[in-house]
């Protein structure tokens, strides 16, 4: 599958990153003490640094909520996208080495930016992840929303043949997939806030469990982001049970 990245993002997204590098940068905050058998893979938005979650605490913030789970952080940033390199480097360098190590689950959990990419992953290594935690999601255009909102919604919204190898799409379609699968639209949670710059969000909250769902004041700024993921916590987001596998 082609996924058209570059040109799209290079308008709607642009700005300047450093070189990519393989394998991908990562910050791992695993505890030298016994593993989890549970690890959150964190992709960061676009600006920001390698180290994001370090500065503002999130994986201190799951500890205080005593969540079992290994967290690690690739340095995602936006020349992996740009070059179509994110899916590769997230699967080589981060999430088989992970199995091989015996993690029983792997999530994913992506800000802006780093929502899209974990969307993305999932569709091309479905069996890979066990849970999507999407925060203030990048979601494509407003066009592509539109058209699924004039079809009637997601779940009766059906991809064109001549859109199938447009990313814009490809992400619709993988959520309309996650949406409505028995199993694993219990798995796919968000948050964001009412005044996000970005589009969207509601459409996907829709077809997620109101459950799953955090919405709050804010904007598309940290403060917001981490707000986000401290309700998460304090709801239990992340009380990780068995792995369910998810059907391509």
């Amino acid at each position: 599958m082609k996924l058209i990245l570059p040109l799209i993002l290079a308008v709607s997204l642009l700005g300047c990153s450093p070189p990519i590098s393989v394998p991908i940068p990562t910050t791992d905050f695993r505890s030298a003490g016994k593993p989890s058998k549970h690890l959150i893979v964190l992709l960061s938005g676009r600006r920001a640094p390698a180290s994001y979650f370090q500065d503002h605490q999130w994986v201190e913030l799951a500890r205080e909520h005593n969540v079992d789970a290994d967290f690690i952080a690739p340095y995602a940033h936006f020349g992996y996208y740009m070059q179509q390199q994110l899916i590769p480097r997230l699967h080589e360098d981060v999430i088989e080495p992970a199995k091989k190590q015996g993690y029983e689950t792997i999530s994913l959990l992506g800000i802006s930016m780093g929502g899209m990419g974990s969307i993305l992953y999932s569709e091309k290594f479905p069996d890979d992840v066990d849970r999507i935690y999407l925060i203030a999601p990048y979601l494509a255009d407003e066009d592509v929303h539109d058209e699924i909102r004039s079809a009637g919604g997601l779940s009766v919204w059906q991809i064109s043949d001549n859109k199938r190898g447009d990313w814009k799409y490809i992400l619709w379609q993988r959520l309309k997939e996650v949406t409505t699968d028995n199993k694993f639209k219990n798995k796919i949670f968000l948050g964001y806030g009412d005044n996000d710059r970005l589009a969207g969000h509601d459409l996907l909250a829709q077809n997620i469990s109101a459950k799953h769902v955090v919405k709050i004041p804010g904007a598309h700024k940290d403060v917001t982001f981490k707000q986000v993921w401290k309700m998460m916590l304090e709801r239990g987001f992340l009380e990780v049970q068995e792995k369910i596998a998810v059907s391509h």
